[in-house]
């Protein structure tokens, strides 16, 4: 039977972050360095996680925004630095996705939220993206004490649910999160926002859309199969 426990990966894939461009013009001169400050972040969380050092995804961010800052020869204050997370805490979801969430909850299908963030920074995020209510489970990785894509991090969600990986679905615009994922046991959706392709290093998943209403009425369709 198809997998009807649906885990959704936050940022980038439910949440918009390119209202970070304006902000990050604004203090560092350059929208493409919300970029590479977001490709920062999730080195360093992949460097903590392999060296067993966690530090909260917040506090990651913190010091990401501090090394591009000095890399760049700009005083970032609490000021600059605060509206980073301001601005994070008030992303909007991207135009598909409360249609899509909803179709598929009101048909049946369990949905998860998984996300590296901490877990009061994804609460404040839904609340303002109208999203707490599609969701059985809003999670966050902090009680593996690892980050995407560990293993671990995965059994967040079928720890929540008490079912194993297998009846698992991870659906993410990221496919180092769906290849992890599908390593972990699970199987895997990819959103392909703005065209993004899935590396051959990985494993493609049987569900590729190019947003995630697409990715829903396949989801729909397999269910029907």
């Amino acid at each position: 039977m198809p997998t009807e426990k649906l885990v959704f990966d936050v940022n980038e894939t439910l949440l918009d972050l390119s209202p970070l461009d304006a902000v990050f013009a604004q203090l560092f001169g350059d929208a493409g360095l919300r970029r590479t400050w977001f490709a920062s972040l999730l080195h360093w969380s992949t460097v903590t996680t392999l060296t067993r050092q966690y530090q909260d995804f917040t506090t990651l961010a913190g010091d990401c925004l501090d090394a591009l800052a000095r890399q760049r020869g700009i005083d970032l204050d609490d000021n600059g630095r605060q509206e980073v997370f301001a601005s994070i805490a008030t992303l909007p979801p991207h135009a598909d996705v409360p249609g899509a969430l909803a179709r598929l909850s009101e048909h049946g299908f369990t949905l998860i939220a998984l996300t590296n963030s901490a877990q009061n920074t994804v609460d404040r995020q839904f609340e303002h993206a109208g999203l707490t209510g599609y969701f059985d489970h809003v999670l966050s990785v902090d009680a593996a004490r690892c980050y995407k894509p560990h293993p671990s991090a995965y059994a967040v969600a079928a720890g929540a649910l008490g079912c194993p990986n297998a009846e698992l679905r991870l659906i993410a615009a990221h496919d180092w999160d769906v290849t992890g994922a599908i390593r972990a046991g699970l199987k895997g959706a990819f959103v392909a926002r703005n065209g993004s392709v899935f590396n051959r290093a990985g494993e493609q998943p049987e569900i590729v859309g190019d947003d995630l209403a697409d990715v829903a009425k396949q989801l729909l369709s397999h269910r029907s199969d």
